[in-house]
């Protein structure tokens, strides 16, 4: 599959599929949240009722959680370096920091509970930590909805869209 280069302002070039990254990158943020959602969910439910299964679903969760994680962390490195006209704000840069906080706080959840018995990995460390990662997703959730301001338009964009007939 061929890829056609476009010249940008200052010499960077762009992809001229990167829509096609940016609608899967939106389609891939809400997953890891919704996982540490329903971790947090999980957790709850064992601490009501003690029963194992919840447990072991809180570890599947979290694992789920981590992995749509990753692969968004992935997927926006490469569409920030394939696009190249974004500008990195303070906000920007403390979504980015909140995000991966979150993974790692999940990662060490996770190894944390896989080397615990079942009774300890969730009350009260597991359910503290998770819930800590959901705040986290949440509070950078509401910075992320612009997290750069868009690039001045290049020489070829004059900004008025109006066609000539």
């Amino acid at each position: 599959m061929e890829t056609t280069i476009r010249i940008v302002d200052e010499g960077r070039r762009q992809p001229a599929e990167a829509g096609r990254w940016d609608s899967l990158y939106v389609s891939l943020i809400p997953m890891p949240a919704a996982f540490m959602l329903a971790t947090l969910i999980s957790d709850a439910l064992y601490w009501l009722t003690a029963a194992p299964f919840w447990s072991h679903a809180s570890e599947w969760l979290l694992g789920a959680g981590l992995a749509t994680g990753a692969i968004a962390a992935a997927q926006a490195l490469v569409l920030y370096v394939s696009l190249g006209r974004l500008r990195p704000s303070r906000t920007c840069w403390m979504h980015v920091v909140g995000h991966l906080l979150a993974l790692l706080l999940s990662l060490s959840n996770l190894v944390y509970r896989l080397n615990e018995d079942v009774g300890r990995a969730v009350v009260p460390a597991g359910i503290s930590l998770t819930a800590i990662a959901v705040f986290l997703l949440l509070f950078t959730a509401r910075l992320g909805r612009d997290p750069a301001p868009p690039a001045p338009p290049g020489p070829w964009e004059d900004g008025d869209d109006a066609e000539f007939s």
